[in-house]
């Protein structure tokens, strides 16, 4: 099944770096998601500009012209992934802490608390790959625990 999805990328144009963040059904969405890594961050930017380009995709300078999100509408075969999720059970967490050696700083997600998993659901709109990565103590993404 083929629909319209909106995906959040982040662009630094010094460095021509391009991050996928995630997609979304509706480019609201993709914007609430941006905010709310801005807002697990600690960061706000009531001045940045958004601007729509030639090709449609909406484009958010934060913090000058080499930092921008963009927002590009796309075809998706298939589904979105879902954002639901399933916490780990102590004795996973706990096998999971040992095996990555995690120190008392570094928390996995199901760890976090409440409303840090939910902006982070929101800001990668995908229940499995919040799960992929490990995160302070106010839910910001230390490092990867495995490829997706």
């Amino acid at each position: 099944m083929e629909q319209t999805v909106y995906t959040n990328y982040w662009l630094n144009r010094v460095t021509k770096l391009k991050k996928e963040h995630g997609s979304y059904k509706t480019e609201e969405e993709a914007i609430k998601g941006i905010k709310a890594w801005w807002e697990l961050h600690k960061e706000d930017y009531p001045q940045a500009e958004y601007r729509r380009t030639n090709s449609g995709a909406l484009e958010i300078k934060y913090n000058g012209d080499n930092y921008v999100y963009r927002i590009e509408k796309r075809t998706l075969d298939g589904k979105l992934p879902s954002k639901r999720y399933r916490l780990r059970k102590p004795g996973e967490i706990e096998a999971l802490r040992s095996k990555h050696q995690l120190h008392d700083e570094a928390y996995l997600f199901d760890e976090l608390a409440e409303p840090y998993r939910d902006r982070l659901v929101l800001t990668m709109a995908d229940g499995k790959k919040v799960q992929d990565y490990v995160y302070d103590n106010e839910g910001r993404p230390i490092k990867k625990l495995r490829d997706s």
